[in-house]
């Protein structure tokens, strides 16, 4: 990673974004709109069981072919039945669910000083899976928008990550080569593969450490995003 790179591409949600935290916001805010009664102990039940099974629902659901709108209604049904909430009060729940989501920007830690630092370095480019109606209204709302002078959403392009397709995509839109461009994201499976299939350079960001993880030759690793700036210097 000693090259100069000419732009830095960035993952959004688990890599800027706190996608925990943003679904645990939207839950909280679902809750306080229709269950504002709720005992606080129930909700933070709801909202701990709501943490702990999103992830398998997701997958399980992806790779079946279901709609966001069936997933989320599948979780809320799952955490109501396992928590005791009235599921009658909570019926229904993915259009709000999406419209707060569309307004949830909670940062990883040190995303927006990180991007201070680089955006007067750099050219910055966005490359993310998910929704055209959440994801661009979350970087408004977080404030975020300008610093980027590509984004590419999967749901607009057609293409998601592993494939280097989306890769290729960003990369003619902001006209750079691949081997000017580094990829920053959090997923070995969906980032460091398709960044590297596509001719990125790549540089992952894991919190938790690289304990047990082997990286290909090149790929270097940060536990927080405050070691980027020092790390392209």
């Amino acid at each position: 990673m000693a090259q100069p790179y000419a732009a830095i591409f960035f993952d959004l949600d688990g890599t800027l974004f706190d996608l925990i935290a943003c679904e645990g916001e939207t839950v909280r805010r679902r809750l306080a709109q229709t269950c504002p009664t709720l005992d606080p102990a129930k909700r933070e039940d709801f909202l701990a069981t709501y943490a702990g099974i999103s992830p398998g629902h997701w997958a399980k659901g992806l790779a079946a072919g279901a709609t966001r709108e069936e997933i989320v209604d599948g979780i809320f049904s799952a955490v109501c039945a396992q928590t005791g909430v009235d599921a009658s009060a909570l019926s229904r729940s993915a259009t709000l669910y999406w419209r707060l989501f569309a307004d949830v920007a909670v940062l990883e830690e040190g995303a927006g000083e990180t991007l201070d630092a680089l955006f007067v370095r750099y050219r910055l480019g966005l490359i993310t899976n998910g929704y055209q109606d959440t994801q661009r209204p979350r970087l408004h709302a977080a404030g975020l928008t300008h610093y980027f002078q590509t984004i590419v959403v999967s749901d607009e392009v057609g293409w998601a990550k592993p494939d280097p397709r989306i890769f290729a995509y960003a990369l003619a839109e902001m006209g750079v080569a691949p081997s000017a461009a580094l990829y920053v994201g959090d997923s070995a499976s969906h980032d460091l593969a398709g960044a590297l299939s596509a001719g990125l350079d790549f540089c992952l960001y894991r919190p938790a450490g690289g304990d047990g993880l082997s990286l290909p030759p090149g790929v270097r690793l940060v536990t927080a995003l405050s070691q980027l700036a020092g790390l392209l210097a």
